[in-house]
């Protein structure tokens, strides 16, 4: 005899129906699992055995065998179990196989025929929707996540016994429940706006360009002026999510589990800030059992490294390649695994280990330690970052004058910005000007005559290299966007160019002082 149902494997953020075929035949009472499996999927027999029996159910003392196919995908986690039970309920002639090849079944089994949530559901539904299944049936925790996807239905079941009831009636629609509502702007609440922060103009300033762009930006400062709580309120400036950005988004948090305590959509941009100790595999994602990191974690947000100095220099030298690719890569011994890792880095660090060079009066450190302590950033690194700002001490004035710009007033400028990137570059696969390539910076950040003898000589004076000149000039595009200018003007050139030479400040890039 045999029975074939449906389930789903995750690799990385992507999802692969994989079949559950189970064969009963006359021999030895065996009960096997094969099919590439890890040690959790392995148990899977102890826990779908239990689970059936204690439904009422059992199985024969026969030779029975399950492959879960195609062999050439491992398979890990708990979510295989639903799937097994109906295949081996099936077999045993308990529920109706006839709409098998219509649903795919999710869900961990507990010993008592309970349905655990898992991890994945949003990928899983969505390859099943791409497969032409018709239902998917999840664990109750996991329903709602799993109605973010449109034109497929989603039961939510947290017992075995009840899952065998809605296969055996056949009213599978009955049961699916409604689909989540979009409705982003309701929901987009951020508690922490830029009314809050006093003074800081220059500061305020970057940070819509970055927002607007997409640029990375560096904050140096001493401590307390401000730059992590400017940091927080970034995402608040940043145009509302789409759906096809949340529905992206909150994939990936549902394959990290981070949806287990929240429904439906993630409406707000994620703002990531991991403490400077934390591994390889924590930040840039990876490890035996696969799974997404901070940069990924902060796709379509931000990731904000505070203290940057603090952090090892191999750990920040691992952020290079995402930066310029929006995406990272880990290849293990049989399969390569993609994360996508659309962010903005936005950093901030003190010029000294005091934290108040060059102020004279303050500064207790030496030559040679502010030297150490700024070399820990690599030029190849700064490369990377389109602004870089100075965050200055405010004065006791600033905090008795009026409340500044709202996130919200800001924002609409932003949005304003990005629509015109949006209808700039409809039909190519470019998101805004910080992912133009050389033939679009040739196409659409054009200068005159003159402002190219004054971008060239700022190239000289401040020992740009070809990947900062390009930076400048996206940054110059992002500014004459938020002015409303169809061209680059000298005012936008002059602002993108300032952004850079705080270098020659700190004498970052060679890791000297003046």
């Amino acid at each position: 005899m045999f029975c074939k149902s449906y389930c789903g494997a995750i690799v990385g953020v992507e999802a692969f129906i994989i079949q559950v075929e189970a064969d009963i035949n006359d021999g030895l009472p065996v009960f096997n699992l094969v099919g590439l499996l890890s040690s959790e999927v392995k148990e899977a027999k102890e826990r779908v055995r239990s689970a059936i029996k204690n439904m009422g159910f059992r199985l024969p003392p026969k030779r029975i065998i399950l492959n879960l196919s195609p062999a050439d995908i491992r398979k890990e986690g708990t979510a295989y179990d639903l799937s097994i039970a109906m295949s081996l309920l099936g077999i045993i002639g308990c529920v109706e196989t006839s709409m098998f090849d219509k649903i795919l079944f999710v869900g961990e089994l507990g010993l008592d025929g309970h349905i655990n949530s898992v991890k994945g559901v949003i990928p899983l539904v969505i390859a099943a929707k791409k497969r032409g299944f018709k239902y998917c049936i999840v664990p109750k925790d996991n329903s709602r996540e799993g109605a973010l996807v449109q034109g497929i239905g989603i039961i939510g079941s947290d017992n075995l016994s009840d899952v065998i009831s809605i296969v055996n009636s056949g009213e599978y629609d009955d049961y699916v429940i409604p689909k989540e509502r979009w409705e982003p702007k309701s929901c987009h609440g951020f508690d922490k706006d830029f009314s809050d922060v006093a003074g800081q103009y220059m500061v305020k300033r970057a940070a819509e360009i970055a927002a607007a762009g997409g640029h990375n930006m560096l904050m140096i400062g001493p401590p307390g002026t401000g730059k992590t709580m400017i940091a927080e309120r970034i995402p608040g400036i940043m145009p509302f999510l789409t759906q096809d950005e949340s529905i992206e988004v909150s994939g990936i948090y549902s394959v990290y589990g981070g949806l287990k305590h929240c429904s439906g959509y993630i409406y707000n941009r994620p703002f990531r800030t991991p403490h400077h100790s934390i591994p390889r595999t924590g930040l840039v994602g990876g490890g035996n059992i696969p799974m997404p990191g901070e940069i990924s974690l902060a796709h379509k947000g931000v990731l904000f490294l505070d203290e940057l100095t603090e952090f090892p220099r191999n750990i920040i030298e691992l952020l290079r390649q995402p930066l310029e690719n929006d995406s990272i890569i880990h290849t293990r011994s049989n399969i390569s695994i993609q994360y996508p890792c659309d962010f903005i880095l936005i950093a901030a660090m003190n010029p000294c280990p005091c934290g108040y060079f060059p102020d004279k009066k303050k500064c207790t450190c030496t030559p040679l330690q502010i030297k150490k302590y700024l070399g820990k950033i690599s030029h190849a690194f700064l490369d990377r970052i389109d602004l870089i700002v100075d965050v200055n001490q405010i004065n006791y004035d600033m905090f008795n004058c009026e409340q500044g710009e709202s996130s919200e007033i800001i924002r609409s400028r932003v949005e304003k910005a990005v629509m015109i990137q949006q209808k700039r570059y409809m039909g190519r696969s470019i998101s805004g000007n910080s992912r133009l390539n050389s033939e679009g910076i040739k196409k659409w950040c054009y200068l005159s005559e003159e402002d190219k003898e004054y971008l060239c000589a700022a190239y000289e004076q401040l020992g740009m290299s070809a990947r900062t000149y390009h930076k400048t000039l996206k940054v110059a595009r992002t500014i004459a966007d938020l002015d409303g200018s169809n061209y680059i003007l000298r005012k936008h050139l002059k602002e993108a160019i300032f952004y850079r030479s705080i270098d020659n400040k700190y004498n970052v890039m060679e890791g000297n002082v003046i």
